[in-house]
């Protein structure tokens, strides 16, 4: 074809970037004789016409052109190209399938048949991948390659590409040199045919892996098979590796197998014990990371993580703490204030904004010494949290009971920002030496000490004063707080109806109608404004006042906001409509389907509406083997193991 590509008007087809028009370019570059030109020329056709696995209108033009330059003798990195066009077909690569360009490829991939007798592996082995996904008619001649192949890779690319195959073959594959027992036994595994301790120690005895086009499905690693196999399986894999070169990675494959498997974590999170004392620090660090993704089921190994987490080297003993934090294991608080003693920072305080461990004498006098401490160490870096505010945390879901560390949360105000007024509050009365300090703060628009300053004394001047100091979008977040002293807060009334008619966007104008309302007790105040943002370009704004004030002739807007909104926005929706009247089972379906956000507010709400029809689908979601959330952070585990126990007391709540 040449240049043939210089004929098409690209302007007309988008790519990553809108009209296409730099596809020319790419093209060319990847046929350029200079090497460094031809590697510029593949990055760039990543990243605007196959960009993180998008496709576009203008790659399904491209296809004939690549295909062209992934056959061409002299063509810089043809493997690489075979690679690329074998991913244009594979829905691993491209979100999905693609039907379109999946279409254009399969109509030329007979172009790609002579580069099976390539001289290259490398190209044989990225040519059996891309036909194999590109076409199924192409098998016969896969298998007919596979029958003559002597190099592993390559054998092994055509065994993926030829699958399904009888069991008796496989295993004879699996006595193979690397990666074809790799291959062999993802095939196994995927057909539900079982391995023996000794084929898997066999598969495994080695570290290498596989960066070949099939690494998504067989990189040579025992995660490969973690995903496909039965508890049985999993079981024989985990006994048979254990003691082997392959146990890091063994360890890495069970964690991902936990973060999806409530049933895989509770039956196999013991077996990790030998892991966690592996002589290896890159193995015990492994199996922290699993036992994290096994959540609640780690208890049984309470014992393996208090040993690790007095190891004084590498992060693992923190992870170890920070585990039995989670499990509310009493031995955390010696082992912190241990390290702590030996200079050691274990990177775990974070953890007490969300858990507060029962109050411990001994550990609330170290904290107070901990903070005396950080006092006089420079700040965190700009991104770093800083390690008083985990602190003052713990200190502040202890309340009255760390009284004695009130001059330490006083000191540790500045750094512990966001978090020391809340503590101070939670104390009570034993805090209100710090009053004069937070009433200084509030003059300075710090809605939060102000609030602290109502909750201590009952006084609203404080409060007022930060409401009037203030203006913007983030100070509009302290609102709700300031809107919990109702009444009390009218002498702010105008300062807040000027702050609302300066108002820029929904979210901020929400916020001060919500105060206002509050503020005022007249729902009159707000309503405008929330009529507005409901009809206006960002309506899911108003969801959650909807719920409080909202009026039947919202419900229209309410309606529309069960699609195509985030999810929060959709259980305030679901809350408002049921306050206007929507009857409960009407509203049941769409919170259900929300129930794998890592939340109570859903479970809550059920409860809330006496969604009795939701209890045979609470109890299911509730006792499955699979988890039900199954994304976030690296803690999402925990947080599905909390939703179970939510599920449970809301199926007991309904049935009451």
């Amino acid at each position: 074809m040449g240049n043939a590509w210089d004929t098409i008007d690209w302007a007309a087809f988008d790519g990553a970037y809108g009209p296409a028009t730099e596809t020319p370019g790419i093209l060319a570059a990847i046929a350029s004789e200079d090497p460094e030109v031809a590697d510029d020329g593949r990055f760039e056709f990543y990243s605007s016409l196959h960009h993180q696995g998008t496709v576009y209108a203008a790659t399904v033009q491209a296809v004939p052109f690549l295909i062209e330059l992934a056959v061409r003798p002299g063509v810089h990195q043809r493997d690489h190209l075979l690679r690329t066009v074998g991913a244009l077909c594979d829905p691993q690569q491209t979100n999905g399938e693609q039907r379109a360009v999946h279409a254009a490829v399969a109509r030329l991939s007979g172009l790609l048949l002579p580069a099976l007798d390539d001289p290259d592996p490398g190209v044989r082995e990225a040519a059996a991948y891309a036909l194999a996904h590109a076409d199924s008619r192409h098998v016969p001649a896969l298998a007919a390659r596979r029958a003559s192949e002597t190099v592993p890779v390559v054998r092994a690319s055509l065994l993926l590409g030829t699958a399904p195959h009888p069991p008796g073959l496989l295993r004879d594959a699996l006595t193979e040199p690397f990666p074809v027992p790799a291959a062999a036994a993802v095939l196994l595994a995927r057909a539900r045919h079982p391995l023996t301790a000794d084929q898997l120690t066999r598969v495994y005895a080695t570290t290498a892996t596989w960066q070949g086009p099939w690494s998504d499905t067989v990189s040579g690693r025992p995660g490969d098979l973690t995903r496909f196999l039965d508890l049985d399986g999993l079981t024989t894999l985990t006994d048979a590796l254990t003691t082997g070169p392959a146990r890091r990675d063994l360890a890495h494959g069970l964690a991902d197998r936990f973060r999806s498997s409530r049933a895989a974590a509770s039956a196999l999170a013991g077996r990790l014990a030998p892991l966690l004392a592996d002589p290896e620090q890159d193995v015990r660090s492994a199996a922290v990371d699993a036992a994290l993704a096994a959540g609640t089921a780690c208890a049984v190994l309470a014992d393996a993580l208090a040993t690790l987490a007095a190891d004084p080297v590498g992060d693992a003993p923190d992870e170890a703490l920070g585990l039995l934090i989670r499990l509310r294991d009493p031995r955390w608080s010696g082992l912190l204030v241990s390290a702590w003693e030996r200079g050691r920072d274990p990177q775990v305080t974070t953890l007490f904004g969300d858990i507060s461990p029962p109050y411990d004498a001994e550990i609330l006098h170290a904290v107070r010494r901990r903070l005396r401490m950080l006092a006089g160490e420079p700040e965190a870096g700009k991104w770093a949290a800083a390690p008083q505010v985990g602190l003052v945390q713990l200190l502040g879901g202890w309340g009255p009971a760390a009284a004695d560390a009130v001059p330490e949360i006083i000191a540790a105000y500045e750094r512990a920002f966001g978090v020391a007024a809340d503590a101070l509050a939670s104390i009570g009365p034993s805090a209100l030496s710090a009053v004069s300090m937070l009433k200084d703060r509030a003059l300075g628009g710090d809605l939060r000490a102000g609030h602290a300053v109502w909750r201590l004394t009952g006084e609203t001047e404080a409060l007022v004063s930060a409401v009037l100091a203030k203006r913007g979008r983030g100070a509009a977040w302290d609102l709700r707080r300031a809107g919990e002293a109702g009444t009390a807060l009218a002498p702010a009334v105008p300062r807040l109806r000027e702050w609302l008619a300066q108002a820029g966007d929904a979210d901020e104008r929400i916020m001060v109608a919500r105060a206002l309302w509050r503020a005022t007790g007249d729902p009159a105040e707000a309503l405008p404004t929330l009529t507005e943002v409901l009809a206006g370009g960002h309506p899911g704004a108003g969801a959650g006042l909807a719920a409080e004030i909202g009026t039947p002739e919202h419900r229209p807007h309410l309606r529309r906001m069960l699609r195509h909104q985030p999810w929060h926005v959709q259980v305030d929706a679901i809350r408002a409509l049921h306050r206007l009247g929507v009857p409960a089972e009407e509203l049941t379906a769409p919170l259900l389907d929300l129930l794998d956000r890592a939340s109570d507010i859903q479970v809550n709400l059920l409860v809330e509406m006496r969604a009795v029809t939701a209890i045979p689908a609470l109890t299911a979601l509730a006792e499955q083997p699979e988890r039900v959330v199954r994304s976030g952070f690296r803690d999402y585990p925990w947080q599905d193991d909390a939703l179970r126990e939510r599920l449970r007391a809301a199926v007991a709540a309904l049935s009451a």
